[in-house]
């Protein structure tokens, strides 16, 4: 029987490894005097590249550095980093980096690590125990964009779980989900009955978060970068809390967020680290 998955797989493969040789490919005599911290992962979307982002920024801040985040433009990411006052600047990371040069102590890429036209960035992997061997474990069959082998520049590997998990402990990064909170302030009783909905990637850790305190009613999943709006509104009108999540309420109208029954759901970070005045 003819493997359709595999087959695309392959293709997957041929495309990757052409454009990392020609579009992507390192650039020669290309000098950069700020430091570049690449947040990455082999996963496919769903790692935690962008709170961890925003955690690290807010490490660098708390010591003094002038930060700057870097990111595709998504019309959530960028969004997102920019109402916790961080700078943000979207688009090509790699012009970003040469538009940017020597205007900011440190940059940070939120995601990017296939670009390899970033060869002067440290790189930190988000990993979440994919293997990322063979074909069968890359897009589509797969849940990687490469293979572990493909990134000999990664200088540190990060073990993440979610803190219910059993792996959480011995895991370098520990997520956990704050209590949802709606625009007053209120925090949602535990044991409500509600409406979750996610347009996020890997959301089943979304929902499975939420069930450990609530009663999921309905569950509504989209696809990640989805503009759930039309989904929030009609949600409401079962009469039930609905539950969102940071990243997709950031591109709500302000008055759909300040519905009372509208909770949003944040995330914390958990781990160690070092002093980062060695990435300068």
């Amino acid at each position: 029987m003819f493997d359709f998955p595999l087959f695309a797989a392959v293709l997957w493969r041929l495309g990757y490894i052409i454009d990392s040789k020609t579009r992507l490919a390192p650039k020669k005599n290309t000098h950069f005097t700020t430091p570049l911290l690449g947040i990455g992962s082999l996963l496919a979307g769903g790692a935690g590249k962008t709170p961890y982002t925003a955690f690290l920024a807010e490490q660098f801040k708390s010591q003094g550095f002038n930060v700057a985040i870097l990111c595709k433009n998504t019309g959530d990411e960028n969004l997102w980093f920019a109402k916790k006052g961080f700078e943000v600047f979207t688009g090509n990371r790699f012009e970003l980096c040469k538009k940017l040069d020597g205007k900011f102590d440190v940059l940070i890429s939120d995601d990017g690590l296939e670009d390899r036209r970033l060869s002067h960035a440290f790189w930190i992997c988000l990993t979440w125990g994919e293997r990322a061997e063979s074909l069968r474990d890359i897009i589509p069959h797969g849940n990687c964009r490469s293979l572990w082998k493909d990134h000999p520049e990664i200088g540190c590997v990060k073990k993440c779980a979610m803190e219910w998990e059993s792996t959480a402990k011995t895991a370098d990064i520990i997520f956990s989900m704050k209590l949802p909170i709606n625009a007053t302030g209120e925090i949602l009783p535990k044991n409500s009955e509600i409406t979750a909905i996610a347009g996020i990637a890997r959301s089943q850790r979304f929902f499975e978060g939420l069930q450990k305190n609530y009663h999921i009613a309905k569950k509504i999943d989209c696809p990640d970068h989805f503009n759930i709006q039309k989904k929030a509104e009609e949600a409401l009108k079962l009469s039930l809390p609905i539950v969102l999540t940071e990243k997709n309420a950031i591109r709500l109208p302000k008055q759909l967020l300040e519905n009372k029954n509208v909770f949003v759901c944040g995330v914390n970070i958990s781990c160690f680290e070092p002093n980062l005045r060695f990435f300068t």
